[in-house]
């Protein structure tokens, strides 16, 4: 009888599989969370790229910098800035931004006022963009911001709201 006890231990512990199936268990529910993870990860990127600017804007209303009032009385005058080439501010990767940029002034008046401070904002806007990482910058939303905030920026360094519009005839970034 004891022989029969001893035997039939041995049987129980060669059917009880050890710890293998367990391991098993835990990797594939490991395996399950990443893959998860990873799927709702790209799931919201899709979703953020997918997103109509219209329904970004009015996430961001709060943030929204305020446009310049238009004025139709006079058709605007269209001043060239300088070429601009600055460093992006990406950490990973060293990038860089040209740009050429075309102001739409309210006239003769602001015309003169943009030239007498033509280093305060040629300063100013080397100075933005130099801040921007190239994620911020490569979209048509990111370049729309980029203006709006330009014009605002001119807008408050030069006193008034000289400038109506900012066009980039030119935009690299690489």
């Amino acid at each position: 009888m004891a022989d029969d006890k001893e035997v039939q231990e041995q049987e129980e512990k060669k059917s009880g599989g050890g710890l293998l199936p367990l391991i098993n268990l835990v990797l594939l529910v490991l395996l399950l969370g990443v893959g998860g993870f990873i799927a709702w990860e790209l799931l919201q990127l899709k979703q953020q790229q997918a997103a109509p600017p219209a329904a970004q804007a009015t996430k961001s209303e709060d943030a929204a910098i305020p446009e310049a009032e238009d004025d139709s009385g006079s058709p605007p005058v269209l001043m060239d800035l300088d070429n601009i080439t600055v460093n992006l501010a990406d950490t990973d990767a060293s990038r860089f931004l040209r740009a050429k940029i075309k102001l739409a002034v309210r006239g003769e008046e602001a015309k003169a006022k943009i030239e007498a401070n033509k280093a305060k904002i040629d300063d100013l806007i080397i100075t933005v963009l130099s801040s921007k990482k190239f994620a911020d910058i490569r979209t048509p939303q990111g370049k729309y911001a980029l203006k709006e905030e330009l014009v605002y920026r001119i807008n408050r360094a030069v006193g008034g709201k000289p400038v109506k519009t900012l066009y980039f005839t030119d935009f690299v970034a690489q």
